[in-house]
This record gives structure tokens, sequence and C-alpha cells, in this order.
């Protein structure tokens, strides 16, 4: 990102709760490698009205790029992208009062959980010999005035305790419990309300995508559901690069019938 040395930083800027960093990419670089790169967008939504083929309302993103950085340096590259994510969701939840009486045509709030999965296998049968998950659960609304909001998670501590509205017609339940791990929650999260009953209660930013909490689970399969196998053979000017995918038996969800899917060669 810059020459080691350097007594200032080449480039100065403020991050903002709009800020977004977006997914890491491979560029090519030149011709003895690729190098791994990384945007900071400034993201701006709006709810806009579309009329063709009928009439519409959805809520888009408007994207300006800050900033671009690249290096070769695969870890320098992750501790950057890290470090940036922790200070955005460390950033003071802010209300802007000049939205606070907006009201929305349509209102909406997404809930995106992403699992960020690292391990070490072992050469030949792929047992996992270490890992870590971390789950990152990221909101995005369009909800007139302080909206007071509430997350529930299979948290194996409300285990048999599940609340279920009245107007629910099937109970809601599950049979797959996590025991969750360093919970780290967003400013705009009640987080003795989360201690207190294990529900998240928070008033979302307005029209922002924040990351809302993140915590870490033990991944409970002793293999991962597949493994790719890949063999090049060099004749003359022409390579032959072949590739197998390989399921794993003991992969729990392999095992279900109603989640397995005909693969075609």
């Amino acid at each position: 990102f810059y020459e080691k040395g350097l007594e200032k930083p080449f480039r100065e800027f403020k991050l903002e709760i709009c800020h977004e960093v977006s997914e890491p990419k491979l560029q090519n670089y030149d011709e003895n490698g690729r190098i791994h790169t990384v945007r900071i967008d400034r993201i701006t939504y709006k709810e806009k009205k579309k009329y063709q083929p009928k009439p519409l309302i959805s809520h888009t993103a408007e994207k300006e790029q800050v900033i671009k950085l690249g290096t070769t340096d695969y870890d320098d590259f992750i501790s950057f992208i890290n470090a940036v994510r922790d200070t955005l969701m460390n950033l003071p939840a802010t209300v802007d009062l000049s939205t606070v009486g907006l009201n929305y045509i349509e209102e909406e709030i997404t809930v995106d959980v992403k699992d960020e999965f690292h391990g070490i296998l072992a050469k030949g049968d792929n047992r996992i010999l270490q890992h870590s998950v971390l789950t990152h659960v990221y909101v995005l609304s369009f909800l007139p005035g302080l909206a007071d909001c509430r997350l529930g998670l299979n948290d194996i501590l409300i285990k048999g305790n599940e609340i279920v509205s009245r107007h629910d017609i099937m109970p809601t339940t599950t049979t797959k419990w996590i025991k969750l791990y360093d919970c780290q929650f967003h400013g705009a999260v009640d987080e003795e309300a989360f201690h207190s009953v294990r529900m998240v209660v928070f008033n979302p930013l307005d029209a922002c995508k924040f990351e809302l909490m993140r915590f870490r689970t033990v991944y409970a399969e002793k293999t991962l559901p597949f493994a790719i196998r890949t063999a090049a053979c060099v004749r003359g000017a022409e390579v032959e690069l072949q590739s197998w995918l390989v399921m794993s038996t003991g992969f729990s969800s392999n095992r279900d019938p109603l989640t397995q899917v005909p693969c075609e060669n």
C-alpha cells in the first residue's frame, strides 16, 4: 500500500458510516502474476420509482469510489481489510435528525449474514486440523423515524424458551442450535438487553448498510463439504488441465436427501 520508510502517508481521509469495503479481487499485475485489490466506496442508498414496464419502488445504491488499493502481500491485504472493517463497526451510531421524519413509500429491512471460515486441512483425507469461523451480520433498513428492531438467533441459551408471536400461524422452530462466542456489537445495539434476554435489540441506521454484530462459532463437522483436486499435464505447447469435485460422504448436509442436487459432468 505504501513504500516502507515513508514519513507521511500518501493520502489521508476520514472513514464515515456511509463507507463500505468492496469484495477483494485478483487483477492482472504483470506477466509474472496478479495483484490483490480492494476499494473503499462511499455508498448512498435512495428510494426510486420505476414505471416501466410497471410501477415499482426500489432502493438502489449509488457508489462513489474513495480509494482503490492493491498489494502482492496477501497478509498485508487481509490485515488492512480487517482493520477498516473494525473501524467502521466501531464508529459512533449517529442519527441524522433531518431524516427522522422521512417516510418511505415502501418500508424495507434486509439482514445479510456472512460466514468467514479459515481452516488447516490434513494431507490425504482432508481432515480439519484447525479452524476459525467468524459470522458477520449486516443490516440495511429503510424505516421511518427511530425504529425499534429485534433480531432473534438460534442461540442455544434460549433453547426451550423461544418467543412465538401471537399472529404466527405456525411457530418458527429450529433443530440446529449454535453456541455464540466473543460477541461484538455495533453502537446501535442495546448490549444489556442481549445479555439479559439473548435478543438483539437495536435502532438501525437510516439507509445505511452497517455491521450489526459479529460472533464466533465452532465448526461441528470433521470434514469440508467438498474438495477440488486438480492435475496438469504439459505436452509440448499444450497444457491439459483436469479438475475433480469430490463430495465428502461424512458431511451432514450431503447425507440429507432433501438438499441433494444431481451433479452433471
